[in-house]
Formats: C-alpha cells, structure tokens, sequence
C-alpha cells in the first residue's frame, strides 16, 4: 500500500537486561554447538514483568517523545504472539485505561511476528480518512518467560526469542520519520508449516505445543514423503521478491536507495539466505550485529532497531529504512521509512528497561 502523509512522531521501547547464551550453555537449555553457530551472544529477559506492562512503558515513551496528547489518540492497535494476561481478557484495554480513557477504536492485532506490520497497515490506512489532526498508536509487546518454554530452542535453530515491547505514533503532521509504503502476502501454501502436527482443538498449553521447531520438522518431513517433486519454498521466495517490489515501487525508491535493512532478528545465515543475498546488500547495512544480542523479539524486532539507528545516528535525514518480516502464516511484509529529521531524543542514551 502506497502511503500518503504518514509520519512517525514518536517511538518508544521497552528492552529487559540481557541474559548471555554461555548461561544458557551451562543450564543446559542449548548446546554449545548451536549456540556458538547461532551467532548469538544472548537474549532480552523480561522474568515475570508482564507484556502489557512492558507495552504501557513503551507506549507512554513514545507519547513523550511525540509530543502528542494521548486524550488526541484516535487509534489504539496492539500486537502480540502470546497470552498477554487472562484467558478472555484483552490488553489494549489495559493500555487505553491507564493511557488514555475515553473513546476510540482499539483492536488487538494477531498476525504473529509480523504483527506490527499488520498495525502499521491498518493504521495508515485509518488515518487516510482522517482529518490532519488524527493520532495513532501502533504497540507490539510479548514475554516468552514461562516455565514451560525454551525460549533457546523453542522456535528454530535460527531463532533466539527474546521479551520486548515497542510503540510508533503515527500523525498527519511530518515528525521524524515518513512512511512511505506497507504491504503484505500471505503464501498459503505454506501454512502448514506453522500448525505442523498439532490438532486444532482442543489447543495444550505446555512445552510439546510450543515446540514450533519441532512442527517445522515435521512440515519438511511430511512433504519430502509426498515426493511430488515440487519444491514447497519456491512460493515464499517468489513472494519475498513481489513483495520487496511492490514496498519499493510504491515508495518510489531503488534498492540503490536503501540505507539500511532491518529484518526479523535470527542468525546470519538466515539473514544473508532469507533477505541480503536476494537484495546484493552486505550484512553491515543489516540488522543483524545489533539484533544478535536481543534474540528475536516477536513483533518488536524493526522498530526496535528503528529506534537504535535514530538515537545512535546510524540513521541520518535522508536515509531510507527497508523493513522486513516473516511470520507463520506464512506471512511476508514489508515497508519503506524515509527519515526527515534527527529525533530530539538521538542525543541521549535511556537506562536499559526504558531504551
């Protein structure tokens, strides 16, 4: 979708302090092999801080920096992968009771760890319809601390997962950064691979059904015995490239103009094979030092790097952001920010928990 007169104002993130992988080497949680092989040196812990929480810090940070009311928020999103508190209840009216009270449309946005590419879409395209005035708030927060889940081995042997919560208001009014298009595609071919096995009723709640390494297993296992000759990835890799075209074309922009590629945090083989080699950019224009010392965090991971690039100065006015994920589904997206202006907040450097 090509986006008109969507601005970022205000970013706001929330990172828990970070637990090495040679600690989780030594409780036995991963082996030194794979952990050395990952690229990864660890991973954002959260312990028993609950998302919604984690998402309340972040959203009142980017708020701050806005400089927006939040009683001036049309549009509250909330984006997740987990149970973000009691069965049956929903957090975003959590975030609007202690936010901002009163009335506006909230929604919690399911679309696994491209969630907050989900919001960033149906938020900008609220805001086309609104008038020059209307706020908006897109916020992703997740926290895999259960007893029950590995959050070393859980997911991949690509994926470290992390805890993080992230928050973008979006204004008609220019701020730091434009967005300047967000697309999305799902290959359905390839939804198996993120139900597996698993029965679709009635769901577990304990480590076999987070196991979702595990159902990619047996997803490539069960279609190397239907041997119908037929490669199941060539749909994902046709989709990855329509998709890049279409979030590139719609910004008007050539991937000469990309500054820098933020992708779903993951080790660097899955970097380079999933995204760098089909772009011809180098890992140093990614992501990927930056989010190997995180693990993957849910739907967090672009903006949270977003955040980085401005207050660090990696990201500079004038520089285009490709942001990219892949979530189940299976899910691919994309979007183009255009930075217009150093943040007032690039300068200073907030204490771990409020970065």
């Amino acid at each position: 979708m090509k986006v008109t007169d969507v601005f970022i104002s205000g970013i706001g993130v929330h990172l828990p302090d970070t637990v090495p992988i040679e600690q989780a080497v030594a409780d036995g949680l991963i082996a030194e092999g794979p952990a050395r092989e990952s690229g990864y040196t660890g991973a954002a812990v959260a312990g028993d801080m609950p998302p919604v929480e984690m998402a309340l810090a972040a959203s009142r940070q980017a708020l701050a920096r806005s400089g927006q009311d939040p009683t001036g928020l049309s549009l509250l999103l909330y984006a997740d992968n987990y149970n973000n508190g009691p069965v049956g209840w929903y957090p975003q009216a959590y975030l609007q009771r202690h936010l901002v009270g009163g009335h506006l449309a909230t929604a919690e946005v399911r679309q696994g760890c491209n969630g907050m590419f989900a919001a960033l879409e149906l938020a900008a395209g609220f805001l086309a319809g609104q008038g020059p005035d209307a706020t908006a708030m897109t916020v992703a927060a997740d926290n895999i601390s259960m007893p029950h889940v590995n959050r070393w081995q859980c997911l991949a042997p690509d994926f470290v997962v992390g805890d993080a919560a992230s928050a973008v208001v979006l204004t008609r009014a220019p701020g730091v950064a434009q967005l300047l298009s967000v697309t999305s595609t799902t290959v359905v071919e390839l939804e198996e691979m993120g139900r597996g096995r698993q029965p679709l009723f009635p769901s577990r709640d304990d480590a076999a059904a987070w196991d979702l390494a595990r159902r990619i297993e047996d997803f490539q296992v069960d279609v190397a015995a239907r041997d119908d000759g037929e490669s199941p990835w060539l749909p994902l890799i046709k989709a990855r490239i329509e998709v890049i075209d279409q979030a590139l074309d719609e910004a008007g922009i050539k991937v000469s103009d990309i500054t820098r590629v933020a992708y779903n945090h993951s080790s660097r083989q899955h970097m380079e094979d999933g995204v760098l080699r089909t772009l011809g950019i180098g890992i140093d224009r990614s992501n990927w030092e930056f989010g190997r010392h995180l693990g993957h965090l849910g739907s967090s991971d672009q903006v949270v790097f977003l955040d980085h690039a401005l207050r660090s100065g990696e990201l500079a006015p004038g520089d285009h952001l490709l942001m990219l994920g892949i979530s189940p589904g299976l899910n691919i997206a994309a979007a183009v920010v255009r930075i217009l202006a150093a943040p007032s907040w690039s300068s200073s450097h907030p204490q771990r928990g409020t970065a």
